[in-house]
């Protein structure tokens, strides 16, 4: 949980650093890269876990985690790779990393695989794991 946190908070600096570059700099459009076979998904907020404070609502989380990474196995056959607790714990929201060997190999079962989960109205959002790549050039003085 702690190197979540961390995880976060150090990207939250790097892109707050490097926010004013940005605006010296004309920026071209990102580069994207979906990583196949790779998804993220958010599942909607749970009340009964904010109810509670503390320790028991780290509880609670831990709980609603356990059940909602079940449900994306048993439906769905994806690996869970990684919960995102802290977010989950503050928001309320299970956030998981998921793969699945067979949308890693074929594309259109990445496809068919997504359409299903953004169709289930257990999950908030889906999108696949994507890989963005920031370019900009310095804008030249006049």
């Amino acid at each position: 949980m702690k190197s979540t946190v961390i995880l976060f908070s150090v990207l939250f600096l790097v892109s707050v650093l490097c926010f004013p570059l940005q605006a010296a700099e004309k920026a071209k459009p990102a580069e994207s890269r979906v990583i196949q076979g790779e998804f993220l998904v958010l599942f909607p907020e749970r009340q009964a876990v904010l109810a509670f404070e503390g320790k028991e609502r780290a509880a609670a989380t831990s709980v609603m985690l356990d059940m909602q990474a079940e449900y994306l196995k048993v439906r769905y056959g994806v690996s869970v790779e990684n919960t995102f607790s802290a977010i989950s714990e503050t928001t309320g929201k299970g956030m998981f990393f998921v793969t699945c060997e067979k949308a890693k190999e074929i594309a259109e079962y990445q496809e068919k695989l997504l359409e299903e989960m953004r169709a289930d109205p257990l999950i908030e959002a889906v999108s696949p794991n994507e890989v963005r790549k920031m370019i900009s050039v310095p804008v030249k003085p006049q």
